[in-house]
């Protein structure tokens, strides 16, 4: 028997090609020009806001509005940093997000 981890991972599709993104910033793909893209995107520092994630929500308190400053090593940033990435640029796409 086998026992069950629990760490999210994201298949994020570019131009045809897919790789798996795992919330520690481990990435797996068969296109290595996708893999070098997906590693030097995740080194990037992300600014994401307590309300409307990518962008600031037009409602909520002036703490709620203010930018939060993710950098990798931060235990929310692959998510906010997946969630950036494929807001921002439409050629990037979420294709599924599983646990393993």
């Amino acid at each position: 028997m086998t026992a069950a981890t629990d760490t999210l991972c994201w298949w994020i599709e570019r131009g045809g090609s897919r790789a798996l993104v795992r919330e520690d910033g481990h990435v797996e793909s068969s296109d290595p020009d996708l893999d070098a893209e997906l590693r030097r995107r995740l080194g990037e520092p992300v600014t994401v806001y307590r309300r409307g994630t990518v962008s600031p929500g037009p409602a909520g308190t002036a703490a709620e509005r203010r930018p939060v400053e993710l950098r990798p090593g931060d235990r929310r940033y692959v998510v906010a940093r997946i969630r950036a990435l494929t807001a921002q640029d439409p050629g990037w796409r979420i294709a599924g997000i599983e646990w393993v």
